[in-house]
């Protein structure tokens, strides 16, 4: 296996927290809590983890959506959000009136 620099950025995808390769293979694998390392079982790259200081409270909040397939978070400037248009970098505060707005009516 190779050592790579860059970082493998937590995100979550249906309720689970992931990461995408950084060595652009497009290997995504789902991580467990607080993971440090991400082993690329297709590029065999090696790197480290970044995680969001408020994972436990993005976890918390997005729970709170009734269908799996609206628990998602990008990191702020995320290769994938901004190739999507997805929304990136929300903060808990954003998330929560997210969902609360969904939630109505």
């Amino acid at each position: 296996m190779h050592l790579i620099t860059g970082r493998a950025r937590a995100r979550m995808y249906w309720g689970n927290w992931i990461a995408d390769c950084p060595g652009n293979c497009g290997c995504a694998l789902r991580l467990k809590p607080a993971q440090a390392s991400f082993p690329c079982p297709e590029c065999k790259l090696i790197s480290e983890v970044e995680w969001p200081s408020n994972a436990d409270e993005i976890y918390q909040v997005l729970l709170k959506r009734p269908a799996p397939r609206n628990r998602n978070w990008f990191p702020a400037g995320h290769e994938l959000a901004l190739r999507a248009g997805c929304p990136h970098g929300q903060s808990v505060a954003d998330l929560e009136a997210e969902t609360a707005e969904h939630m109505e009516g």
